[in-house]
């Protein structure tokens, strides 16, 4: 059972959109011109965006489950992350050094941080 669910549609329309977009101009200069540079970077910064941001993710007492825009998802065990929620954007550490991290998007103003971060704490998850 989920105890708190956060998503940011944006962020999944918005790396699946780079990658179209890409695709699209090279398709369109394909024939005769060389590929551009401009949507070679498109495409990356999509690829990118779809690999290490998730568009949802669920709180459990267990962990947090990620979902990414390509169908991927992601469970993390409570005792192997941290959260970091701070005036950004909340963020799940995870790793020996805790650096590399998942954002945890909750749409674009992300008002419920202070629920999610309540939530947290009260399933005992290691919060800075």
């Amino acid at each position: 059972m989920s105890l708190f669910v956060g998503e940011s549609r944006l962020v999944r329309r918005l790396a699946l959109g780079l990658i179209g977009f890409g695709l699209l101009v090279i398709f369109w200069e394909w024939p005769g011109g060389p590929i551009s540079g401009f949507a070679l970077g498109c495409i990356l910064v999509g690829a990118l965006m779809v690999r290490v941001m998730p568009w949802h993710f669920e709180v459990h007492e267990s962990g947090i489950d990620l979902w990414f825009a390509l169908g991927r998802r992601r469970f993390l065990p409570k005792d192997a992350v941290t959260v970091r929620v701070n005036p950004g954007s909340p963020v799940a550490l995870v790793g020996r050094g805790r650096r590399m991290g998942y954002p945890l998007t909750d749409g674009i103003v992300e008002r419920r941080r202070a629920m999610l971060r309540s939530v947290l704490l009260e399933l005992g998850f290691d919060v800075i």
